[in-house]
């Protein structure tokens, strides 16, 4: 009975005669009977010993050793499905009724069973095969007992894959969608169709020529033989073959959404963003908004919005409005004009570092007091939070996802990164989905706040409104300051599906509530930046010293002590600067600036425009300046002419300060000047103006009632006319309240 059945169970590691390692001896496998497996030990001196065959296979010890006495490594036989997957059905199908024919002729039983069927119970393949053959015959399939035994060695010489049984005499191959062309030339197919992803769609011949192109430029001179580039262009037809099997061409054929969408997906495998804890990264886009707003010149214009989201917590922990103007005039030539600039992101990173201040008249519900923030924690940590502030966290960022735009790339912004002590990581070119929170953000912001807002153009040209313009508009401040409230008092506390607690992962939990449950790990460290902090971060001139002083930006600046005057003529001995002095400004407060003696020590020289006390009544910024600069030079004047430039800004500011609806022209609007004021640090404000600061506890709050953002009234957020002298900023010096510039 051994005999007869120690064929039918034989295994690819196992065989009859092979010896093993188990339990520490050395064993001659005899034979199988159905799960168990005889062994027949090399000393003479044991006795056999029959055991299940799972349970000898499975011992950690076991082992199949070759003639030599070493360790025969297992071959592995690639899986089954994977093999089926390049067939079609009905090759597929015909596959796996071979494959369940040659196993049975292999070990004798059917894939499934547990006893060989009669006839099958032989030890010999030839007996097995005769059967077989009888069996084919009889179902209509004509096979010689030699032609299944050829078969079997083929399908097993091919590790059992079923698709060698496809054809007769002839191995089955994988499909290859390349045939036979050089995979050099399907690289470049597939890198030039990547390049006319983004493009406008057109035909396949244009591919072709472009590969063609590459094709000579790359192999023509980098190999030795010239022939090269010629063996491998591909005849038109044969490429049109390859691009279509390659699926190419189909996706060619796709709108071009899609194929942006295709091209900006990342290369598999994908690595998903993790932070664990709050700054470690943080990730800044920014995004045309969608509303029309009230410039500086009283007419609408459009904006850009800029945000900063934290991974780990999802909170927003800084946003920024900047008003866009495309100018006047042709290229070249054209007046005003601008966007956000460098600079704005910089004050993007300030507000990082402060709290946001309430404002009066917003819901009391925008406080941090009230809010999910551990309140208590962090006014014992940092004195900042004991006042009015929002519901806003502080995070410093330690690394910053950011696009290459070219503010982004600017110097300044680098410098002021490196200053800050944050690293910076590039997305790739025109691919938004590298920075998927700040454009789910951005949606975010459209449907709960941009829609409900007068001036909204819709989310496209053909869903735009009639007449957006001559609606009653808000200013570029008056929406920075509903943004902000609206940020404190719906996004931070608003439940986020991707954000679960920790302990109980069943709980959503809102970015505030989120960020508790992360500083109680991490805790939380402020970093105040000083007076001398927040002049690294201005906009740096390299400038002379001469007697009359240094000229920002075609303006002259003097110093008021005279400090300047021991620096005339005097080499800054930075030589790769020429020997000019470092000196920085505020391009929203232009009519201050300050200069850095690196000597002995350092110290900073506070300088003034000369002809400030023109502009005393008159709020202006760099930008206004530049663009009365501009319309003075077009008239025939000097850009060098700085009191007909001023007295233009002047007359420029009377002129457009007003807005286009009767009660918005009865009160002047205030300029944008960015959302942080400089400090000097020294207990005076810029220019030697005392003012009296404004402490928010001691301002009441208006009443309010949760009504939709539709219904709320413009009034809401206009902004008081200030004096002159409440214009500038507070003399406290101090960075405790106010976010730093």
């Amino acid at each position: 009975m051994t005999g007869a059945v120690s064929g039918w169970f034989e295994t690819d590691r196992v065989r009859i005669g092979d010896t093993v390692r188990w339990r520490g001896s050395l064993w001659q496998v005899a034979a199988f009977r159905g799960e168990q497996i005889t062994l027949r030990p090399t000393r003479e001196a044991e006795a056999p010993v029959d055991a299940l065959w799972r349970e000898v296979e499975g011992a950690p010890d076991f082992a199949v050793l070759g003639p030599d006495a070493q360790e025969v490594a297992r071959r592995r036989l690639p899986p089954l499905g994977e093999l089926l997957e390049a067939a079609g059905p009905a090759d597929r199908k015909k596959a796996l009724w071979w494959h369940e024919h040659m196993t049975e002729l292999q070990t004798g039983l059917r894939p499934g069973c547990g006893t060989p069927r009669p006839g099958y119970e032989a030890a010999t393949f030839e007996q097995r095969c005769r059967t077989k053959s009888a069996e084919l015959a009889a179902a209509g399939y004509h096979f010689s007992w030699r032609a299944l035994d050829d078969r079997r060695r083929r399908w097993k010489d091919a590790d059992e894959n079923p698709l060698v049984l496809l054809h007769d005499g002839r191995a089955a191959r994988t499909p290859d969608p390349g045939g036979r062309t050089d995979r050099r030339v399907i690289a470049l197919m597939h890198e030039v169709a990547a390049r006319h992803m983004r493009e406008s769609g057109g035909r396949t011949s244009r591919v072709y020529e472009d590969v063609e192109t590459l094709v000579r430029q790359r192999y023509r001179r980098e190999l030795e033989d010239p022939r090269e580039a010629e063996r491998l262009l591909l005849p038109r037809s044969t490429f049109y073959t390859r691009m279509k099997d390659l699926g190419l061409t189909e996706q060619l054929r796709q709108t071009t959404q899609r194929r942006s969408r295709r091209a900006s997906k990342p290369t598999a495998p994908y690595e998903p963003t993790v932070a664990l804890r709050p700054g470690q990264l943080v990730q800044i886009d920014t995004t045309p908004l969608k509303i029309k707003m009230i410039g500086d010149d009283g007419v609408a214009v459009s904006a850009e919005l800029t945000a900063a989201i934290d991974v780990a917590s999802r909170n927003c922990i800084a946003l920024m409005i900047v008003p866009v103007v495309t100018g006047d005039g042709p290229p070249g030539r054209r007046i005003g004009g601008r966007a956000t600039k460098a600079f704005d992101l910089v004050l993007l990173l300030a507000q990082c570092f402060a709290p946001l201040p309430m404002r009066p008249g917003w819901d009391p519900l925008t406080a941090a007091r009230a809010s999910a923030l551990p309140y208590n924690r962090l006014c014992a940590a940092d004195a900042r939070f004991a006042g009015a502030v929002a519901a806003r966290p502080v995070i410093h960022p330690r690394t910053l996802v950011i696009d290459q735009g070219s503010p982004y790339m600017s110097d300044h912004f680098k410098m002021v990164c490196s200053f800050l002590g944050i690293g910076i990581e590039y997305a790739r070119k025109n691919t938004p989905t590298d920075k998927p929170l700040a454009e789910a953000f951005f949606r975010g912001f459209g449907d709960t706040f941009s829609q409900f807002t007068k001036g909204w153009t819709g989310r496209s040209f053909d869903q735009r409104g009639y007449g957006i313009e001559r609606q009653r508009l808000y200013s570029i401040n008056q929406l920075q300051a509903a943004a902000e409230e609206w940020l404190a008092l719906d996004y931070q506390q608003q439940p986020h599906e991707g954000l679960r607690s920790p302990l109980y992962p069943g709980l959503v939990l809102s970015p505030n509530q989120m960020y508790a449950h992360l500083v109680a790990g991490y805790g939380y460290r402020p970093r105040q930046l000083t007076a001398e902090d927040n002049r690294k971060l201005l906009v740096p001139a390299w400038v002379t010293v001469t007697d009359k002083g240094v000229q920002i930006a075609n303006r002259t600046y003097q110093a008021r002590d005279g400090r300047l005057r021991a620096l005339e003529g005097l080499d800054s001995q930075i030589r790769r600067k020429n020997g000019r002095w470092e000196a920085r400004y505020n391009p929203y407060y232009p009519d201050v600036a300050w200069l850095y003696d690196h000597r002995l020590g350092g110290s900073w020289i506070p300088l003034e425009f000369i002809y400030r006390h023109l502009l005393a009544d008159c709020p202006w910024t760099h930008y206004h300046y530049q663009d009365a600069a501009e319309e003075h030079a077009l008239a025939g004047g000097g850009r060098e002419d700085e009191v007909a430039i001023s007295l233009a800004v002047k007359q420029r500011h009377r002129r457009t300060r007003r807005g286009p609806t009767a009660r918005q022209a009865a009160e002047p609007l205030l300029p944008f000047r960015g959302v942080i004021r400089p400090e000097t640090g020294d207990g005076e404000p810029v220019g030697g103006v005392p003012v009296t600061p404004l402490d928010p506890d001691t301002v009441p709050a208006a009443s309010s009632l949760p009504v939709p953002g539709r219904e709320v009234d413009a009034d809401r957020y206009a902004l008081p006319q200030l004096a002159p002298a409440d214009l500038e900023p507070d003399p406290s010096g101090s960075t405790e309240d106010t976010p730093p510039a």
